[in-house]
């Protein structure tokens, strides 16, 4: 006799609610059953919501099962009707496959609103005030502000986007808030006209982003499209105004060309001077390969210059490439000037896990950013090998090799060194708890110092976790420590301490707020903006909105000595739907309640996310709806109907069309109960079939042609299936998991379930007798050749 290890874990949805509105709590029960021989160690995961009540991983024995509850809050969306979806996965040890299960629950709006006849254009008016100080200068202003941006029109043909907001005009626009007047208009989402204040992006080589006030015409066809623009820079002092186009052609759906004009005057010690761009591009993007390439030539006080632009994604099952070239000459005055930049990266993927790969990166670039950005790029050399394991979801390691050298592009220098290093990081992710770690130890070169050949040992250790501690609030933590001489300006060894701390809340969806902490932040990232103390906070209010925002920043490339900016802003916003016209279209709908002998008054229908109470004579009337697919519900409140349900199923899924009255008719009836119990046998057999002594588990259905009920027996043996709709119904038991030791006599039952009459069944379960025949006849066998 030959024993096999059977593993199978099967789950069964038990209970789940007919319907659910916005903002409740959907349970679904699930029954988690270890069906074979062996015992089972399981770990339990949702994709949506938590599981309520139990462990993520439990224990369970051959033959046994638990009940397990999934639970998620369903949030409020904008739909009138939808479903949501319920899962659970259980996780068995060994690479053996999981058991997984899901259902999907019917969700209507929960809001209650009046039908609006009115076609609404959204704006939002308010204003500001500004606190900011930088140097030894302080500056207070107060702004109003405008804004607003939809569909004007009820066939959505014409879409406007537009901002007001002033009168201050800041000479230090890093902190927001400066002045703007745009104008943005869509016509079929082909055509496009940006008027007054707008970034203007050209392509990468002449203009790849640049805030100025002009305007831009941009129209698409099937195949072929075209932008016209000029505009006068606002914050970028180089470069007073420009003005050019490009045109654009389609060859399939998954290439084009182009070619593109530019002419600008710009401003470069202290000279200014009109410059003339000419460029083509291509644009080739497939299933495993992504290619943009530009080439442009420039022409600017009687001498040519030239540029490139490159960037190239290969990406396939076992490797990927990635590909960034950027080239500029001293004479090429596009959007980068007297640049380079070569950066590769191939990775070879070896399992789905690990993948090993090679890197290098030259970085000398001077990319022309607005104010807002204030950032400056440091020249950059490098090279990595690296070894990516991502052993889970959870857990993912990422090792490297590299030497490298940065400089800094400030004056004066703050840091200037070689280095090479090895480097291990290790990230952990999960739902309450992430965390990133960083350690580096190699020798480093000081370069600061003059004619220094001497490298030296150095190390770091740098830790980011973040913790969940309710479901609303987010605390972080940031610690770090170098042991190095590359910042100093004697090359001397230093210990330097970096640490600070974040705080994050999202109560509900009308309260956000952010907090940052940093005592300081090492030389070599100062390159760009960087906060020390960063505090937002937004409350919601539907129609109200109030934040405020402050901090102490620092602020690189500026002309004064304390760089470390204080500012503080203060924003009020009145949220208003402004009616264009009455919308056109509309349908209506009207129903009744029907049937003898109930309350008809006071029940509850909900369409979507529009109410009405039903009448004496338990009619109700939606009018003026928006043509759409709707779940109709009712829910009765008088104490007298219980016992009483519709005999249609609920919630009833319904399109309502324009310019049409759709009529439904729900009717009521009283119910019946189906109750019954499970008896066991007892065996008749000796030996084998006597160590049949525990019961198993047992599942009873009920059924007609339209739904269908599940439970499962209780502690002795007993089901009921309560307030069912009179009629023809099968009544149902087996066994989950296709054990085939027990069976179920009559296990199918038909019933005719009469009103207000309670229906007893009762199934009679048995062990399974097998027997062994013996005969006394012998038996030859041969093969045949």
């Amino acid at each position: 006799m030959t024993i096999e290890e059977v593993r199978k874990v099967d789950i069964i949805v038990v209970s789940q609610p007919e319907f659910v509105k916005e903002g409740d709590t959907l349970r679904v029960e699930y029954m988690v059953q270890n069906s074979g021989n062996k015992k089972e160690k399981l770990v339990l995961k949702t994709s949506r919501g938590y599981i309520e009540n139990s462990r993520d991983s439990i224990t369970l024995d051959p033959n046994t099962k638990t009940t397990v509850t999934v639970a998620q809050i369903i949030p409020f969306t904008e739909g009138n009707a939808w479903q949501s979806a319920s899962d659970l996965t259980a996780e068995m040890t060994g690479g053996k496959d999981a058991a997984y299960q899901a259902a999907s629950v019917p969700v209507f709006s929960s809001k209650i609103k009046k039908i609006d006849p009115y076609y609404r254009f959204s704006v939002e008016i308010g204003g500001g005030y500004l606190s900011y100080m930088y140097g030894n200068q302080s500056n207070i202003a107060y702004q109003y502000s405008a804004l607003g941006k939809g569909f004007i029109d009820q066939k959505e043909k014409h879409y406007v986007d537009f901002t007001v907001r002033g009168p201050n005009q800041f000479v230090f626009p890093a902190v927001g808030s400066y002045d703007q007047y745009s104008l943005d208009y869509t016509y079929k989402r082909k055509t496009s006209v940006s008027v007054g204040d707008y970034v203007m992006q050209l392509n990468n080589l002449m203009e790849f982003g640049r805030f100025g006030r002009g305007a831009r015409l941009e129209q698409q066809f099937r195949r072929i499209g075209y932008t016209v623009f000029y505009q006068k820079s606002r914050f970028y002092p180089n470069q007073k105004e420009a003005a050019g186009g490009k045109i654009t052609f389609k060859l399939n759906e998954s290439s084009s060309v182009g070619l593109h004009y530019a002419s600008k005057n710009v401003a470069y010690y202290r000279q200014q001077f009109w410059s003339g761009l000419l460029g083509i591009s291509a644009h080739v993007r497939t299933k495993d390969i992504q290619l943009e390439t530009e080439l442009a030539a420039g022409s600017a006080r009687g001498t040519k210059d030239y540029g490139a632009f490159l960037r190239l994604q290969v990406n396939k099952k076992w490797m990927s490439v990635a590909s960034n070239v950027i080239y500029a000459g001293k004479n090429f005055y596009g959007f980068y000037n007297n640049s380079r930049l070569i950066n590769n990266n191939v990775g070879f993927n070896i399992t789905k896990k690990l993948t090993v790969g090679l890197g290098s990166n030259f970085s000398d670039v001077n990319p022309s950013l607005d104010a807002t950005f204030y950032s400056v790029s440091p020249k950059d050399r490098s090279y990595l090998a690296y070894i990516a394991y991502q052993q889970s979801k959870k857990h993912r390691f990422f090792v490297f090799y590299s030497t490298q050298e940065r400089q800094d592009r400030q004056k004066p220098v703050d840091f200037h060194y070689a280095e090479e290093f090895g480097n291990i990081s290790y990230n952990y992710n999960s739902d309450k708890f992430t965390l990133s770690y960083q350690g580096r130890y190699g020798l480093s070169q000081n370069r600061l110092v003059a004619d220094n050949t001497g490298k030296k040992e150095f190390f770091s250790n740098l830790a980011q976790p973040t913790v969940r501690t309710t479901r609303w609030l987010w605390l972080g933590g940031y610690l770090e420590h170098q042991h190095t001489s590359k910042f100093s300006s004697a090359d001397i060894i230093e210990n330097l301490f970096f640490y600070g701390g974040n705080a994050r809340i999202a109560i509900k969806q009308n309260l956000h707020a952010n907090f940052l902490y940093r005592n300081n932040y090492a030389p070599d990232e100062l390159f760009e903006r960087r906060s020390y103390v960063d505090v937002s906070v937004m409350l919601d209010l539907k129609k109200h909105r109030f934040s405020l925002a402050g901090g102490r920043t620092y602020v690189p490339n500026l002309q004064n000595t304390n760089k470390n900016t204080l500012f503080l802003t203060l924003k009020y916003a009145l949220k208003l739907n402004i009616p264009l016209s009455r919308k056109k279209n509309l349908g209506s709908l009207k129903g009744r309640l029907t049937g003898a002998g109930f309350a008809k008054q006071g029940n509850l229908i909900q369409l979507g996310s529009h109410k009405f109470m039903t009448d004496s004579t338990g009619t109700f009337s939606f009018e003026g709806v928006a043509p759409d697919r709707y779940y109709l519900s009712i829910t009765q409140n008088d104490t007298k109907n219980e016992g009483v349900i519709p005999i249609v199923k609920m919630p009833m899924l319904l399109d309502v069309k324009a310019d049409s009255l759709k009529v439904v008719e729900i009717p009521l009836t009283r119910t019946g109960n189906v109750v019954g119990k499970v008896e066991f046998s007892a065996k008749n057999q000796q030996g084998v079939s006597s160590a049949l002594t525990e019961k198993p588990i047992v599942l009873v259905k009920l059924s007609n042609e339209t739904c269908s009920f599940l439970t499962e027996l209780n502690e002795k043996g007993e089901f009921s299936f309560k307030e069912m709709i009179p009629g023809n119904w099968n009544v149902s038991a087996y066994i989950p998991g296709n054990q085939d030791r027990f069976i179920i006599e009559e296990s199918n039952r038909q019933v005719d379930l009469a009103i207000n009459k309670t229906m007893n069944i009762v199934f009679r379960m048995r062990p399974n007798e097998k027997r062994i025949h013996f005969s006394e006849r012998n038996f030859e066998v041969s093969v045949k050749k």
